[in-house]
């Protein structure tokens, strides 16, 4: 409930909740009207904004959410990235570790059972020399500065994100 209270405020939102014992509970979640896709800022150059993101480099996609990983890898794929996917960091460690191609960026969740997201990508940086990372969180900048989960400067795509989103951050992090 607190990360989706923190999601929907950082979106300049607000939710109603309303209870009564022996009655449930109902919440109304207000977000602000948006103009259509087509005519955000980001989108006004057309298709060559949105060609400005494809690419060939391989991606190590790890989440331990199954819809947000067939989302992401679809999404990365219909942009021309090659794409394997890891349901937790030892999974990904052991690709890695039997990967003889390259693989240029390490497409993470922050939080996962089993390995923490900096644990994952430094042992991953050890077998990948050059390797960028990527960090997903479903959780609020504030929630991630509490908890020192990563450092400053680090680059962390929020959840949930559109398909242009993705695309441009993932193309930032290739290209920086």
């Amino acid at each position: 409930m607190a990360t989706a209270y923190g999601t929907v405020k950082q979106h300049g939102g607000n939710i109603w909740a309303y209870s009564e014992p022996g009655h449930g509970a109902t919440f109304k979640v207000y977000l602000p009207l948006t103009e259509a896709e087509s005519s955000r800022p980001e989108n006004q150059a057309g298709r060559s904004t949105a060609a400005g993101h494809m690419g060939t480099e391989t991606i190590l996609l790890v989440e331990d959410n199954q819809q947000v990983r067939e989302l992401s890898l679809t999404i990365l794929r219909q942009k021309g990235y090659r794409v394997t996917t890891a349901e937790n960091g030892p999974e990904a460690l052991a690709y890695l570790e039997r990967q003889e191609e390259t693989v240029h960026l390490l497409l993470t969740d922050m939080i996962m059972p089993g390995m923490t997201c900096k644990e994952l990508y430094v042992q991953a940086a050890e077998k990948q020399r050059g390797l960028k990372v990527l960090f997903m969180s479903g959780y609020t900048d504030n929630v991630i500065a509490q908890r020192g989960v990563l450092d400053q400067g680090v680059a962390v795509i929020q959840k949930p994100f559109s398909i242009n989103a993705l695309a441009a951050k993932v193309r930032e992090v290739l290209d920086g």
